[in-house]
Formats: C-alpha cells, sequence, structure tokens
C-alpha cells in the first residue's frame, strides 16, 4: 500500500517566484561579471609580424637593372612587407619596397625603380608635395611632404629611390645614409 503525502502546512517558497525575481536576479549576475571584465579587460595591441626580405632581396637583385638598396645598422626597424612588382602607378616595371615597424610604432618604406614620373612620385609619397633638399652623403635628395608623412626622394643614375614614413625628416636622413646593398 502506497502513502500518500502528508502536508506539512508550510507554503512552497518556489511557487511565489516571479519572472521580475529571475530578471533581478540575472542583473545581479551580469553586474558581477561586467565588474570582474572591467577590472580584468586590458586589450592587445597588434602584433607586428615580422617577414623575412631576403628571399625577394635575392630575386629582386638578380632581376633588377640597378642595386637594390636596404638599410642597414639602425636598430629598431622591424620589416613588415616586401615586394619585388609593378604597383600600380609604375606600369610594367617593377618597384623595390620594404616597409618597417620603426620602434614599434612608426611606419618607414623604400623603394626603388627606374620609374620617376610624377604619378609614381606622388603614389611612393603618399600624394605629398616637393619642397627644399637635403643632402646626405654629400647627394642631394628633395624632402617631400603630405599629410601622411614625410620623404625624401632621391632621382640618380636613371633610379628613383623613395625613403618615406611617419618618421620626421632627420630619421629619415639616417635611414638614407645607411641604404646599402645587403
Amino acid at each position: 500500500m502506497s502513502q500518500q503525502p502528508v502536508p506539512t502546512g508550510r507554503p512552497n517558497a518556489r511557487l511565489r517566484q516571479s519572472i521580475g525575481d529571475m530578471i533581478r536576479s540575472m542583473v545581479v549576475v551580469l553586474v558581477v561579471v561586467g565588474a570582474l571584465l572591467a577590472v580584468t579587460w586590458r586589450p592587445q595591441p597588434d602584433a607586428v609580424k615580422v617577414v623575412d626580405i631576403q628571399q625577394v632581396l635575392t630575386v629582386a637583385q638578380m632581376q633588377a637593372p640597378f642595386e637594390p638598396r636596404v638599410p642597414t645598422g639602425i636598430s629598431g626597424l622591424q620589416p613588415t612587407s616586401v615586394r619585388w612588382e609593378p604597383t600600380a602607378a609604375s606600369g610594367d616595371t617593377p618597384v623595390w619596397h620594404v616597409g618597417y615597424v620603426v620602434n614599434g610604432r612608426d611606419y618607414l618604406q623604400v623603394s626603388q625603380s627606374q620609374v620617376g614620373d610624377s604619378n609614381y612620385l606622388a603614389e611612393q609619397t603618399a600624394g605629398g608635395e616637393p619642397g627644399g633638399n637635403v643632402m646626405v652623403q654629400g647627394a642631394p635628395w628633395t624632402v617631400w611632404t603630405s599629410s601622411d608623412r614625410m620623404s625624401l626622394v632621391q632621382q640618380a643614375g636613371g633610379v628613383t629611390t623613395v625613403v618615406s614614413g611617419t618618421v620626421d625628416v632627420s630619421q629619415l636622413e639616417v635611414v638614407a645614409r645607411s641604404l646599402s646593398v645587403n
């Protein structure tokens, strides 16, 4: 024989809970989680992806009718892009390009090509305008200025060399002085 449950006379507390109680509980939990996130959240900086320039440099050295140059002996340069290919403004003529992050925050690029017309210079200097000249190791370089960056441009021996970046002109001069065949 089975026994019937005997009521105790106490009301069941769960029967009196409402949707409002559930919402209030969720708000409390979300506030605690939000406080924990606010205290522990640390945005991660974008990692600099360093690339090896040697393979592309070797190909450029074999194919280019000039000697592709790279900055040497400068600390804090991390190569992030390298190309030996035509650009939109160079037509079919390949351009040697290597881009760097400087000390984790600034951008710097070196490009060389046999192209030297105004479209190519506008492309390589981010729409810059020519200004004065500076002397780097006894050779004149033209300073180009745009809203995004500064550039030094040298056209010599049928080769246009552009050193450009978000650094100031004195740092560009240091890089231009350090350019060498690797």
